[in-house]
């Protein structure tokens, strides 16, 4: 059941950040893909023009992967694994929405990363690690 929640949420990732138009998912529901099979890389390092609409969706990007880590670190229970797969998925939708005609950032990929990071600092401090010390004089 975890793995489908997983990649269910991990479709629903893609949808959003992979549909022609943000805008019309978001007011009207339309989702439309469109193929670019040679889009720019340039545009990939390329910063934003920060502004208030932008940084609500940047903090989409820290909610989004936050929820996908912890549902990563229900089914794995490894804090590293967790990790691993949150920060391809984010690195692999960054580039995908180069491909979908949609503005892939380097930008993003950290502020998917600082969700990732927050989630598992949360899951630190309420779920210390459950390992013993060896105790080699036994």
């Amino acid at each position: 059941m975890r793995s489908m929640l997983i990649f269910l949420w991990m479709v629903a990732i893609f949808i959003f950040t992979c549909t022609a138009s943000f805008h019309e998912l978001m007011f009207y529901g339309v989702v439309s893909f469109q193929w670019d099979g040679h889009p720019s890389f340039t545009e990939f390092l390329l910063p934003y023009n920060l502004s208030e609409s932008l940084l609500l969706q940047k903090f989409g990007h820290i909610v989004v992967f936050q929820f996908l880590t912890l549902l990563l670190l229900m089914k794995f229970k490894a804090k590293f694994v967790a990790l691993i797969i949150s920060a391809s998925f984010a690195t692999l939708t960054e580039i995908l929405q180069l491909y979908f005609t949609r503005g892939g950032r380097i930008f993003d990929i950290g502020f998917d990363l600082i969700g990732v990071f927050i989630a598992l600092s949360i899951v630190s401090l309420f779920r210390p690690d459950q390992s013993e010390p060896i105790n080699l004089k036994k």
